[in-house]
């Protein structure tokens, strides 16, 4: 127990917690069909997933990075988009892991629609730009937007999510992206694309050559014939260059 009153600790944890919410990071605290917080109908596709206290807590004694998630026009999101990014929150953590890279605290944030000016439905990657300049979070975890109604078109098809390579760590808008924004897109797409967009702001660029790699552009994995549930693998190659970002906390 000892240990995990330590591993909470280096996450910034103290007092009641919940796992599942807390340390673990997913916003409804379980995987069973929550109520939806604004009373409409539980979604009959919800997720059920395990989690592994022994593993995280062993993970976070090695690099790890912290992530913000920013939900833009709350009050437009369904029960079927919280399960959709808990389920991130679960695959983000598989994904990187294989690499022996943890991911430590989440915590989440939100904007109603009524304050979002219109940035909860974007249509253009200057508005994404944007986005990331309003809602900072002041710490040292990376910014990941989730606009509630994303529509950015791209040849011929839609922007799933937007990023800079190797993004800053002091967030001072200086004209670059200080976070990463993602499109809602069913459980698997949104899960990949959230994880994509986080590896190029840890520095990694596209990978299009490799269908089964998680830097390769779903268009790109579509044309070869393979499965965006299984594109998700990193390199040693990759995984190094992340653990050099300047978002990559030591081991607790």
């Amino acid at each position: 127990m000892d240990s995990l009153l330590d591993s909470c600790a280096c996450i910034g944890l103290s007092g009641d917690i919940s796992i599942l919410k807390d340390y673990f990071g997913f916003t409804m605290g379980r995987f069973d069909n929550p109520p939806d917080p604004r009373g409409l109908p539980p979604d009959p596709t919800g997720a059920t997933v395990q989690v592994s206290l022994l593993r995280q807590i062993g993970l976070l004694k090695g690099e790890h990075v912290d992530l913000n998630i920013i939900r833009i026009g709350e009050d437009n999101f369904s029960n079927s988009d919280y399960i959709d990014l808990d389920y991130t929150v679960f695959k983000i953590r598989n994904i990187y892991n294989r690499q022996q890279v943890g991911i430590g605290k989440v915590e989440w944030y939100y904007v109603l629609s009524a304050d979002a000016d219109g940035l909860d439905s974007p249509n253009t990657k200057a508005e994404l730009r944007d986005i990331t300049h309003h809602w900072t979070v002041d710490n040292d975890s990376i910014d990941v937007f989730v606009p509630s109604n994303m529509n950015v078109p791209s040849d011929g098809g839609s922007v799933l999510g937007f990023s800079p390579i190797g993004g800053p760590c002091n967030k001072d808008k200086n004209g670059r992206m200080t976070g990463s924004v993602v499109d809602l897109q069913g459980s698997e797409q949104t899960a990949r694309s959230f994880s994509h967009e986080v590896g190029h702001y840890l520095g990694l660029f596209h990978r299009n050559g490799d269908p089964t790699n998680l830097m390769c552009q779903t268009s790109k994995v579509q044309k070869a014939g393979g499965s965006i549930r299984n594109a998700i693998l990193l390199t040693d190659h990759q995984g190094h260059n992340i653990k050099n970002h300047c978002f990559i906390h030591g081991g607790c």
